[in-house]
């Protein structure tokens, strides 16, 4: 009964652990889009908190990524990393042609120009920095193929053994290189800190999905208040990070702080642990809605910054982002299911290679 509409959802008590794991990531995959907006382009609230919390949202994204590609049995996880570059790659090639033809029309309207420096070239293919005025959220897809290729060759050199080691070093890395990036005086070639990349953010958060997966027994039968005191305890150190580097004139960096890690290990160790099921595709939000939101938020906010301009300041600066994010979420829900949404985000990963019965197959479609 593949594809027919009249599919009952299956009761939760009769889905596999994993389909349930996945259809609570999808919910959270969704309401996180919320916090990225905030952080992209602030909240509309006066104290600026809200804002200044919501930088755990894209550590999660990476974090149910690594959860979901990076499975216990090694030649399983082989060809999800796999099929995970490849849909990546295909993903980023066709965001980069509509990032690029949206910026020359951009250009063209507001008489701005790029220049191409071997800087440019540096900070956007090392250290994916976009260097274009729309598009900013590239980053986040290039630098996830940059991490699933690093990944691959650990798998193939047998080296995913000690991702443990390297997890702790690379949140080490990203620490000194971030946040503490004042405080220890870091300077790497004029940059008085790196920003958030495939090294210092994609790489590590991946691997700690890696380790909620390995560990997830532990981990997902823990006490619910235990993940909502340690939510609290993150926002809480990333208050006090702040004031305290920033009164000691040390705060250059606020793209990270450890209580987001911490955050985000939470919020993602506490939603997979909640038994959702759900037979609907639109209301447990599958990963091309999030990803079409995440892809069409930036481009629509500055298409309302062009359209708008001065005359409306109060309103792009506390509404721009919402109506941005309100209005990619349509697009998302019409898009959802088309060729361009099968191809970037199709989810035939998180399927579970088998896992799953015919009817929760059904579900999924």
């Amino acid at each position: 009964m593949r594809g027919s509409a009249e599919a009952a959802p299956v009761p939760a008590e009769q889905q596999s652990p994993e389909l349930i794991e996945f259809t609570s990531a999808g919910y959270l995959r969704f309401v996180l889009m919320l916090f990225v907006c905030f952080w992209a382009f602030g909240c509309p609230e006066p104290t600026g908190i809200v804002t200044a919390l919501s930088g755990f949202a894209t550590p999660c994204f990476f974090i149910l990524s690594g959860y979901f590609v990076l499975v216990d049995h090694p030649a399983e996880r082989l060809g999800k990393v796999v099929r995970k570059i490849k849909r990546s790659a295909i993903c980023m090639g066709i965001v980069l042609v509509f990032y690029i033809l949206l910026n020359v029309g951009f250009c063209l309207l507001t008489n701005m120009g790029v220049a191409v420096t071997k800087r440019v070239v540096f900070n956007f293919v090392v250290l994916n920095l976009w260097p274009m005025p729309v598009g900013d959220s590239f980053w986040f897809i290039q630098s996830m193929v940059y991490a699933y290729i690093v990944i691959l060759i650990a798998e193939k050199l047998k080296l995913m053994r000690f991702y443990k080691i390297v997890l702790i070093l690379l949140i080490v890395v990203m620490l000194l290189t971030g946040e503490f990036a004042g405080l220890i005086k870091f300077n790497f070639l004029g940059y008085p800190y790196i920003p958030g990349n495939w090294l210092t953010r994609a790489l590590p958060y991946i691997l700690l999905g890696r380790l909620i997966r390995e560990k997830r027994s532990v981990i997902l039968a823990m006490r619910k208040w235990t993940y909502i005191v340690m939510f609290l305890i993150g926002a809480g150190l990333v208050i006090l990070e702040m004031i305290l580097l920033g009164r000691n004139g040390l705060l250059i960096y606020e793209g990270h702080m450890i209580g987001y890690g911490i955050m985000a290990f939470a919020i993602c160790s506490f939603c997979l642990s909640i038994q959702i099921a759900s037979g609907n595709r639109v209301v447990h939000f599958d990963p091309s809605i999030s990803g079409l939101i995440y892809i069409f938020m930036n481009p629509i906010y500055y298409a309302l910054v062009l359209f708008l301009g001065y005359q409306h300041l109060d309103f792009l600066a506390y509404f721009g982002g919402l109506t941005a994010l309100l209005a990619s979420v349509v697009l998302a829900l019409i898009l959802a299911g088309t060729p361009f949404s099968r191809i970037c985000f199709s989810n035939w990963d998180q399927r579970l290679a088998g896992a799953m019965t015919e009817e929760e197959m059904d579900v999924m479609e």
